[in-house]
């Protein structure tokens, strides 16, 4: 099999920890990255030692030395830039969330369906080894029967107003950022959620800086996460079960470590020692799908990304939340305003 060529779109943090967690992954090469800007194009090529740099996203997306393209642009642009690299027949790997909503994920999916191209949400977290750990305890019964997840991701977020964070144009949040993890986490174990209740905090610049969720089952499950951008938090995660505990240490996202605590409470705690933050596991996953020919990943698929957006949606509408650059309505409104709404553009 001949090595998969990744391309980035994007030079930002997340870019850089993915580039700089490269290094670790089993096959690929890193070939390419684009930049809206030539200086931050050329700086990111040369600190990741990257044989192209580009200067327009297109040109990237259309490269023949380009086999995958990860895109790690802020959350407004997904949409757009996913869309241009199925079309130029690229694989992808897109930074989450996918899209800015159900909606327009699934227009993605189809096409990525109608085109044979590959697509994967990149939520790293799954491909973490703590992760695996944790699913498999709790496939195998060590903690009995699995009865509530609670989870956060909360940090200080800068809080200029055009900051991506702070600023609704550009699908700004806590939820979309940092909320998508818990949710992530909840739904991985116990699916789509049955009952969705929420209460937030709106902050200045009209976008979520704080949420407290509560996601029901109907066999009686539960879970309780939060997200902020405005409080600090030590984000373990703990899973209770009819027999005992997991807990998933700090940054349970990307941890390194997990332990499991009976009812008699003794411990067994596992370490992983790998590199870097743990971005590499991502690449692995699509390089292994790409290998086999596969269009989406059995391990965080389609479906799987489709039913956590739809959750961010039910979660936002109950904000009142909508995104200048959501052009298609959700699903209730197609219903409710077909005609209205067909070309209108927000």
């Amino acid at each position: 099999m001949k090595t998969l060529r990744w391309g980035i779109i994007g030079t930002g943090q997340i870019a850089n920890a993915f580039a700089s967690d490269f290094r670790y992954v089993k096959s690929g090469e890193l070939t390419a990255v684009a930049s809206r800007s030539k200086a931050s194009a050329d700086a990111f090529s040369a600190k990741y030692d990257i044989e192209l740099a580009f200067v327009d996203y297109f040109s990237l997306i259309n490269s023949h030395e380009v086999d995958v393209i990860y895109i790690a642009t802020p959350h407004v642009h997904h949409f757009d830039l996913a869309k241009a690299c199925i079309l130029a027949g690229k694989a992808v790997l897109c930074e989450k969330p996918f899209t800015l909503n159900e909606a327009q994920a699934s227009e993605l999916y189809e096409l990525a369906e109608r085109h044979e191209v590959f697509v994967m949400e990149a939520m790293w977290t799954r491909f973490n080894p703590v992760i695996e750990q944790v699913l498999e305890w709790v496939e195998e019964g060590e903690i009995g029967h699995l009865q509530s997840i609670q989870a956060s991701f909360n940090f200080v977020a800068p809080t200029d107003p055009n900051h991506r964070l702070m600023n609704l144009e550009m699908g700004g949040g806590a939820l979309l950022d940092v909320g998508i993890y818990p949710v992530f986490l909840a739904q991985l174990f116990f699916g789509k959620p049955d009952f969705v209740q929420n209460q937030a905090v709106i902050g200045d610049t009209d976008v979520d800086v704080f949420e407290q969720i509560l996601l029901g089952w109907e066999n009686g499950q539960l879970a309780s996460l939060e997200a902020s951008l405005i409080s600090c938090h030590p984000n373990r995660a703990i899973l209770s079960g009819t027999k005992g505990y997991i807990e998933i240490d700090s940054e349970w996202f990307c941890a390194k470590s997990c332990r499991i605590v009976d009812e008699a409470k003794n411990e067994r705690a596992v370490e992983f020692d790998f590199p870097g933050m743990g971005y590499q596991f991502e690449v692995d996953e699509v390089n292994r799908c790409l290998e086999e020919g596969l269009l989406q990943s059995p391990n965080h698929s389609w479906q799987d990304s489709l039913a956590l957006l739809a959750t961010l949606d039910e979660v936002r509408q109950d904000m009142g939340l909508y995104y200048p650059a959501e052009e298609q309505p959700s699903h209730e409104d197609l219903e409710h305003h077909h005609h209205e709404h067909s070309h209108h553009k927000h």
